[in-house]
Order: structure tokens, then C-alpha cells, then sequence
């Protein structure tokens, strides 16, 4: 079929390689610099199989503006011919119209937001008031879906236009999926078990039927660990005990429920000062499965020691408290609030943690905030399941190496690997690095003089340049250090931690439209990946530093892992690859198509060591009179 655009540089071989892949039911990890088209290159392979062999595409994105991206190729294949519905599907935090007049379904989390929708549902089915929005979607029936699968639109878009017609897009856009041939979401609605569950059987499809294609696939794995860890905080418990109290609520055993709180919070902050070193802000738990005599305490010994208990009645105890919760929730879904019970919460948590006994997680205690927390160490608990799928194209432009992201997300070892070098001008990007400064956490927290350098360096490469420029750099903690030291006679758009996504778009195009701005964000967050600076709306990028993880438990209980499951290669997963790719995400801003240009500078003199990954980069002493001249070349 014809396509929207001609093929320009690799694209062609692109699209065969992928159309191969999936034709022969393999799976394709590919790497493909920023700005090659990769998006409009994996639809061009897959949308042909799917339409020939009735099968359907799952495209899983990160963040909002790459799955606008999408959206816009998918409109594109249209107009050449490709007769395909699509939908881009998003949770009630975004489309859900009704929360934006009630004050308890807007304050609620995702989980509460799923009750009360739930409860409006059934109250609009009875003919009672229930959600407005969902009583027109029941009258329009399957002419509403006919309807509404006929064009392909944003996530916003669709809400927007939805909620003008009357009619709840969250639920509407439940009954596309049926009918759509692609369906675009964010990883968690695939990678979460319950929630694939639920979208295929809104799909009316199995696995086996599915092309996933998995965009900025570098963040899979991080994304997968995260998701499978949780924790639990003091704060969490001390709101349980305010709770627990407002209701007057007691175990079976006439025991008060905010003793046996009383006795969790005890037992976290007598863990936090044995297993913390000083100056550190975690602790590494032994297992719960170590012997009851040991003198090392665990959570459980500790509970049992100060509670005078036994670990089954600790286990009976903490699904009573689940139950309770259950108990509140109703009870406040019934009179109209968001059902939230944090005694419920913290009995959840307890229940899980007694009764896991995996061996791919570890269990910290932390501060900032006092918590309990188990970490999962292997993605490969979320995304094991892929290669039950009919194949999987997983893409990004910082994938290297290949076999590391193949093994750690456990696509098979057939699974095709290609990469693919930039088709731009070599003249239109100059990469280098600064040879006398560096962020090294020793160096800097031994020598105050090194700080002062980069501080010096930072302002000297900003206030000589006339152009956009980003400084990224490895964490919030820096990001927010170096502002305070700056003297910059030029506009500051800065990223934060939690920005609400609209906020930070909102920054993002004032960013744009500036001429002589500084964009300040982190290697790893939204600013500094899945996002398009094109033209002259970035020309520059500093990179401050190496992203290398911050050293503690957690990072040497992962290297560890790491070091067991492939084959003594822990340092390389866990500690340099995810440094180099965030690195070289934050680099791939700069230059975006063939007419681009853009210098890139790496305030480290560690980067010398990333040529492999980085061929092009060169070290300088003097760096004002390199940006000129690339400049005026």
C-alpha cells in the first residue's frame, strides 16, 4: 500500500527489517537515533500484517506527547488509503468529565475514582441520577461507537469533544476498543497484569492476536521495576491511627485497632536506627524467612517481639484490618465521598509483604520519608509475558547494548537485534566534553572548589550563546542546587518534581516560543526524552554530568541481582548502560531532522570513557570559541 511519505535515508531497510520480523513471528529490539522517523517507520511495517492477518496492534507509549505522535502518523496513513480506526486510550484521571464538578472524585486516586465511577454506573443504569455523562452514553448505544470510531483523534481531542456532545469519553472510548485496529496506551495499560486483562477482553482479543509495539522502550525496564515495587510510610499509618480512632475500631480480640498500628510504627522506626548506617538514607532487611532465632531483626520479629504475638496471629490481624478498610470504603462510597481508608491501606500492604516469598525483590527501610518498601529487581515480572504476544517491535534511540534490553525484559534469545547509525549531516551536531570539571558525587562532596567550577562553566556556556538552550541535569537535587548559584541574564523554564503533566507542557511550548531562553530539567524525566525541540527552539544542550545512579542499598542489591541472573554483567546493566542512555536521550534533543543544528556539551570529564557509544564526542579545553565557531560556520 502507499504510504503518507517517501522513505528517506535507512527508513526503507527499517521497515523491511520490522515487516520480516513480525511476518516470521519473531521480535524485532531496534535502536535508531532520535529523529529517524521510528514511529512512522514501525507502523509502516506492522499496520500491513495487522489488516492481512487480522490481528491487532497494542502501541505503548510513555508520555502523552509521544502518544500524540501517533496519532498524527496514524492520520497521515488515512489519508493515503489505510482504512483503520484507532483509539488513544487513557485512564479517568484524564478523561473523566464528571470530576471536574465533583469535589470527592477529583481529590480521589485512580483506584477510589474507579469505585465512585463504578457506583454512578449502577445508579445511572436504575434510573437514578448516578453520572450524567453515562446516561447519554447508555442511550446512544452501538450508533455512538459507529460514530466515534470513524476519525482518529488525540486523547485530548477526543475528551474534549466527547464531554461537548454530552457524553463520558472514559466509558465511550471502553466501547471503541472493540472496533479499533490500533490501540495506543501508556505502559501501564499493558504491562499491568489486571489491567491488560481487562483492555484484551475489551478487545475481544487474546495475546496471540496482539502486536505490541513498544515506543522509548530504554524506559521499559526501569518502568516494570518501579511498578512492581511498593512501600509504606509512617505517614500512611499515622493517618490509619486517625482513622482508626474516628470509628472507635477493634480487632476481634477487643483489642484496639490503633495498638496494633501503634506496633507497626514502633517496629519500622526500630528497624530504621539498626539498619541505616549514619549518613545513609536506606537500610537493607534481611528476609522474613530467616530463622525466628536470629539477633538480625526483620519486620515480622520485630512486631512479634513488641506485640507479644505470634506470626500467624500477625498474619490474622492484618487481614482484619483489610477488612475493616473494605468496610470504610463502602461505608463512604454510600454517603457520596471518595472511598479512601488508609487503615485498609496499611492492611493491604501488610498482607502482601507476609505473604510474598519472592525472590526478585528485596525489602528496604528508608527515611525521607520513614518507610517500609519492597523493590523489585527483575522488569521481566512485568513483561514475561510478551513473548506470548504475535511479536513485539521495541524501539528507542539509546537501546545499546541490544542483548542487555532483550535479556532483561526475557524476549527470547531469537528475538532480531539491528542498529542503525544517524543518515543526518555529521556537520549539523558537534558533541564534546569539558575536561576540567566533573559531578562525581565524591568529588563534589569532598572538594567545594569543584562545585564552584561547574557553577563557573555553567554560566560562562549560557551567557555566551544568544540561542535556546537546555541544561539537563542527574537529578532534582542538583538541578535545584545549580539555580540557586547561577547568574543568568536570560528567561528560566524548569522542570520539577511531581509537575502535573499540562504544567509542564504549558512550560515546554513558553520554552518554544522564547528566543535566548534556559530550560532546566533532569536526564530521565519528560523534558529531557519523548519530547521535540525542532529548529531553532533548541540549539544547544548541556549536559551536566554523568546520570549514574545514586550509590546506596538499593543500587548494590540491583547490581548484585544483576551480577547472578547475567552472568557477572551487574555493573554494566545496572550502573553504565542506564547512565549512557539517559545521557544520550538528553543529547538526542539538539537535532531532529536533516535541517537541524546543535552543539552538545557534557560538563564531565568522565565522558571520555562513552566513545563506543558516542563515536563523534571530543574533549576541549576552551569551550566559548567552539560554540562560536560551530555557530558561524
Amino acid at each position: 500500500m502507499k504510504l503518507p511519505y517517501s522513505p528517506r535515508g535507512n527508513q526503507p531497510e527499517i521497515i523491511d527489517r520490522i515487516n520480516s520480523a513480525i511476518r516470521h513471528q519473531s521480535h524485532i529490539v531496534l535502536e535508531s537515533p532520535t529523529g529517524s522517523g521510528k514511529t512512522f517507520c514501525s507502523l509502516a511495517a506492522v499496520l500491513p500484517i495487522a489488516i492481512e492477518n487480522n490481528l491487532r496492534i497494542v502501541y505503548c507509549v510513555r508520555t502523552n506527547s509521544q502518544q500524540k505522535q501517533v496519532v498524527h502518523e496514524l492520520q497521515q496513513f488515512r489519508k493515503v488509503g489505510y482504512s483503520i480506526s484507532a483509539v488513544a486510550f487513557q485512564g479517568r484521571e484524564s478523561l473523566c468529565p464528571e470530576q471536574k464538578y465533583d469535589n470527592e472524585l477529583k481529590r480521589s486516586n485512580w483506584v477510589e475514582k474507579s469505585k465512585i465511577c463504578k457506583s454512578l454506573k449502577t445508579q445511572s443504569r436504575m434510573g437514578e441520577s448516578g453520572c450524567r455523562f453515562y446516561r447519554k452514553l447508555l442511550r446512544g448505544g452501538d450508533s455512538l461507537v459507529k460514530k466515534w470510531s470513524s476519525d482518529i483523534l488525540t486523547a485530548e481531542k477526543f475528551a474534549e469533544q466527547a464531554e461537548e456532545a454530552g457524553i463520558c469519553p472514559y466509558e465511550l472510548n471502553k466501547l471503541i476498543l472493540k472496533e479499533a485496529k490500533v490501540v495506543i496506551v501508556p505502559y501501564v495499560y499493558f504491562f499491568e497484569e489486571f489491567i491488560r486483562k481487562f483492555m484484551l477482553g475489551r478487545m475481544g482479543v487474546s495475546l496471540d492476536e496482539v502486536i505490541v509495539v513498544v515506543d522509548e522502550a530504554h524506559n521499559l525496564p526501569d518502568w516494570s521495576r518501579n511498578a512492581a515495587s511498593e512501600s509504606l510510610t509512617i505517614e500512611t499509618i499515622n493517618r490509619a491511627v486517625v482513622e482508626s480512632n474516628k470509628y472507635g475500631l477493634q480487632l476481634a480480640d477487643g483489642r484496639h485497632t490503633t495498638s496494633f498500628l501503634n506496633i507497626v510504627e514502633a517496629s519500622i522506626e526500630s528497624l530504621s536506627d539498626y539498619h541505616i548506617p549514619d549518613n545513609e538514607e536506606e537500610g537493607l532487611l534481611p528476609s522474613h524467612l530467616v530463622s525466628p532465632d536470629s539477633e538480625v531483626p526483620t519486620f515480622e520479629t520485630e512486631m512479634m517481639s513488641l506485640g507479644k504475638t505470634t506470626l500467624y496471629n500477625l498474619k490474622r490481624d492484618s487481614s482484619e484490618i483489610v477488612k475493616m478498610g473494605q468496610l470504610i470504603r463502602q461505608n463512604l462510597l454510600d454517603l457520596g465521598k471518595r472511598p479512601r481508608s488508609y487503615v485498609g491501606s496499611v492492611g493491604d500492604f501488610l498482607c502482601r509483604w507476609l505473604d510474598s516469598v519472592e525472590s526478585y525483590s528485596i525489602r528496604l527501610v528508608g527515611n525521607d520519608p520513614r518507610r517500609l518498601e519492597t523493590v523489585c529487581l527483575d522488569p521481566r515480572v512485568m513483561t514475561g509475558f510478551l513473548d506470548s504476544t504475535a511479536g513485539v517491535v521495541s524501539m528507542s534511540g539509546t537501546l545499546s547494548p541490544l542483548k542487555m534490553f532483550r535479556d532483561l525484559v526475557g524476549l527470547r534469545p531469537d528475538t532480531i537485534l539491528k542498529k542503525y547509525g544517524s543518515t543526518f549531516p555529521r556537520d549539523n551536531k558537534k558533541m564534546v566534553y569539558l575536561k576540567d570539571v566533573t559531578t562525581s558525587y565524591a568529588e563534589l562532596n569532598s572538594k567545594p572548589q569543584v562545585w564552584d567550577k561547574l557553577v563557573e562553566r555553567l554560566d560562562l556556556i549560557t551567557n555566551s550563546f544568544s540561542g535556546n538552550i537546555a541544561l539537563f541535569f542527574p537529578s532534582y537535587r542538583l538541578l535545584e542546587s545549580a539555580l540557586e548559584k547561577l547568574n543568568l541574564a536570560k528567561p528560566i523554564y524548569c522542570e520539577y518534581r511531581g509537575m502535573k503533566q499540562e504544567e509542564l507542557m504549558h512550560t515546554v511550548e513558553s520554552f518554544k516560543s522564547e528566543s535566548g531562553a534556559v530550560l532546566a530539567g533532569v536526564m530521565g524525566g519528560r523534558l529531557a526524552e519523548g519530547i521535540d525541540y525542532p529548529d531553532s527552539s533548541l540549539e544547544m544542550a548541556v549536559i551536566v554530568g554523568i546520570p549514574y545512579p545514586a550509590p546506596g542499598v538499593r543500587q548494590d542489591a540491583l547490581q548484585h541481582y544483576y551480577d547472578i541472573s547475567f552472568d557477572g554483567r551487574g555493573w554494566e546493566f545496572a550502573v553504565e548502560s542506564p547512565a549512557i542512555r539517559k545521557l544520550l536521550q538528553a543529547a538526542g534533543r539538539v537535532v531532529r531532522s536533516e535541517t537541524d543544528k546543535g552543539f552538545i556539551i557534557i560538563t564531565d570529564n568522565r565522558a571520555g570513557r562513552f566513545l563506543e557509544y558516542a563515536p563523534e564526542l571530543e574533549a576541549v579545553d576552551d569551550i566559548v570559541p567552539e560554540i562560536h565557531s560551530f555557530f558561524e560556520a
